[in-house]
């Protein structure tokens, strides 16, 4: 019989898991479908009793019901704790396993596409939401030296420091982005995070970078986790002043390569996820 996954969320525009899963599921030579379910709020209840009860053998979740799939599975593993949301729901017999594969994508993104390894780093992150938080998870699982969160409205930036504040010796400080205390650590850093929407296509403010391109410089590695464009204004700006960079695109395909090797078993191919997420992107920007 064949296996069903899905991703849910609302709205889920353009997403592009089920190309990049499908491409991966027949390269494995499985027989599955993979598709997306738009779920309005109050409705996700029943996708996650459709995986209790087999008619889907896994799912992804995003925004708005990560925080639901947490209270509705059975057991959490502990990057799903430390996060507090879960974007992966794995069928464990009658009983549910949620995940969140976020820091894993996260780190696996910059070491392996990037060729930047944060042991040892000190590192700037902008934004303060769920997806900062899998970020500086990530980064003091991986050693980094100091970490800063900056933030539009300081108190979120400070909330999340103090919140997962390291017992590994690794500062985590916090500011606005307005802050003149960020230019300098940015000079000082050798890796500049962005997890806000800024510069997002469909965005608040789509053509806008969150920091000024003269803060940048070429010794700052620069990595946007929005994949919409897949050349950010700030990815723009770094690559003019001669900085390495990286976009969201892998984060997403090694999140999703995360998920796919729980539920199946099988290593996943993330090079074939990323032509075939890569190819649909391009499609869908394209005028």
């Amino acid at each position: 019989m064949s296996a069903a996954y899905a991703v849910i969320g609302w709205p889920l525009g353009h997403t592009l898991s089920p190309v990049m899963h499908q491409a991966a599921l027949e390269e494995l030579g499985l027989d599955a479908t993979y598709t997306a379910l738009p779920t309005p709020p109050g409705t996700e209840s029943d996708r996650f009793d459709d995986v209790r009860t087999g008619n889907l053998a896994g799912l992804n979740v995003t925004i708005p019901h990560k925080l639901a799939a947490f209270r509705a599975v059975d057991r959490r593993t502990p990057a799903a704790e430390r996060t507090g949301a879960v974007n992966t729901v794995i069928r464990d017999g009658p009983r549910l396993l949620g995940d969140n594969t976020d820091p894993y994508g996260f780190i696996q993104a910059l070491r392996q596409f990037g060729g930047f390894d944060p042991a040892g780093a000190s590192v700037v992150v902008l934004g303060a939401g769920g997806a900062a938080r899998a970020a500086v998870i990530a980064l003091l699982d991986s050693g980094a030296r100091r970490i800063l969160v900056a933030n539009r409205t300081p108190a979120r930036a400070h909330e999340l420091a103090n919140d997962l504040q390291a017992s590994n010796g690794a500062p985590i400080h916090s500011c606005a982005l307005t802050d003149p205390r960020l230019t300098q650590h940015l000079s000082d850093a050798q890796l500049l995070v962005n997890t806000s929407s800024v510069g997002m296509s469909g965005g608040p403010a789509p053509t806008a970078s969150p920091v000024p391109p003269d803060h940048l410089h070429p010794n700052l590695f620069v990595y946007d986790i929005v994949y919409r464009p897949a050349v950010t204004p700030l990815l723009a700006a770094a690559q003019q002043c001669g900085a390495p960079t990286l976009g969201g695109l892998e984060m997403l395909v090694m999140q999703g390569a995360a998920s796919l090797q729980q539920w199946t078993g099988r290593p996943a191919p993330a090079r074939t996820m990323l032509t075939a997420a890569r190819t649909a992107l391009i499609a869908s920007e394209s005028p």
